[in-house]
């Protein structure tokens, strides 16, 4: 990923990020060290299962760990970074348009999900740029979008922690921050940002994975949702903690119905390449089975010897998925792509049958 532009792209882009986040928030961090330092310990570990939980929402692998950070710390740094600006200038012409007063209630409502699901978004984007393979189809999308949204989670609710100690007077650094990580993460992080991002993010991986004017019609639709949920978020309609719920049942609910079309997609589409497959003697019958489960190839991998036996499964299983995954898409699609894995299958179970039995040498 480091010879391609666009990797530099992101990390001048991450970096242009932190230090404009810092530039905003760094003399409240250094004036409040112990809130600052006690909301980053369970920020944290939040954010570290929120990942896992992510990565592991892929029906048969979980998204490679590189990649996923990749997403995370565009959300976190790149995305929340260039928002802040980008935030206060939107409502700064919306002050001058349409008054003080409504930009004082609607501001955030109109801003925001401009501002930030672009941001947000362009980070799978990125990612499908520094990566091409990484991307191919909406169940990727919806994947690294949630991941970017999260990023982005974790840097707002950080600023939310120094905010409160602010509010309250800067007398109760660690009540601040357990209020801040209550409020914002055990009762509202089942519908933030990730949420909202991985609705676009399932769009865009349709448009990524094979561009068409279906695709793109498909990705534009999805976009505008994600505006729009994020939008009925921050509009000051339904206020109180108490119908917190109510009003984000519905960015769950699309969050959820974006998922599962995505993966149903998705598997639609590893059962017919294994049936394919099968019949072209490429995989044997029996295997799709074993390639759908985690737990099995988990299983067969322990019932193998250790060393090239191991090894050797561990790059079939490996070569297996790639091929079933290669009939996706991708921003570059590479043609004899399915041939060179089809023969590397052929050969690795050639050598792991010769290691299993030497006689078959």
């Amino acid at each position: 990923m480091t010879r391609r532009p666009a990797f530099w792209l992101w990390a001048a882009a991450c970096l242009l990020g932190a230090w404009t986040a810092f530039r905003g928030i760094g003399a409240q961090a250094a004036a409040f060290p112990a809130g600052a330092i006690l909301g980053l310990a369970l920020l944290a570990p939040a954010l570290a299962v929120g990942v896992w939980a992510l990565r592991r929402l892929h029906p048969i692998r979980s998204l490679p760990l590189g990649h996923a950070l990749v997403a995370v710390a565009w959300g976190g740094l790149a995305a929340f970074g260039l928002a802040l600006p980008a935030n206060a200038a939107f409502q700064a012409v919306l002050g001058k348009t349409a008054g003080p007063g409504f930009t004082a209630v609607w501001g955030a409502a109109i801003a925001a999900p401009v501002d930030e699901e672009v941001l947000k978004l362009l980070g799978v984007v990125v990612l499908a740029l520094m990566a091409p393979a990484a991307v191919r189809g909406p169940l990727d999308g919806w994947g690294y979008g949630a991941l970017a949204g999260l990023g982005f989670q974790f840097a707002e609710n950080f600023l939310y922690v120094l905010n409160t100690i602010v509010l309250t007077g800067a007398t109760q650094d660690a009540n601040a921050a357990l209020f801040t990580f209550g409020s914002r993460v055990v009762g509202g992080a089942w519908w933030s940002h990730w949420a909202m991002t991985a609705v676009g993010g399932a769009g865009l991986g349709c448009l990524l994975g094979r561009a068409s004017r279906t695709s793109g019609a498909v990705a534009g639709a999805a976009f505008v949702l994600s505006m729009a949920l994020h939008s009925w978020w921050d509009a000051p309609v339904l206020a109180g903690v108490a119908l917190l719920p109510v009003k984000g049942a519905p960015i769950l609910l699309a969050a959820v119905v974006a998922y599962r079309l995505s993966r149903r997609r998705y598997l639609s589409h590893f059962r017919r390449t294994v049936h394919a497959e099968t019949a072209k003697g490429v995989l044997i019958p029996g295997e799709g089975h074993v390639l759908a489960f985690r737990k099995w190839r988990r299983k067969e991998r322990w019932g193998v010897p250790a060393g090239e036996p191991r090894r050797l499964l561990a790059r079939l299983r490996a070569d297996q998925l790639a091929l079933i995954e290669d009939g996706l898409g991708g921003l570059e699609p590479d043609p004899l792509a399915a041939d060179r894995l089809r023969a590397d299958i052929r050969l690795v179970r050639h050598r792991l049958n010769s290691a299993a039995d030497p006689r078959a040498a």
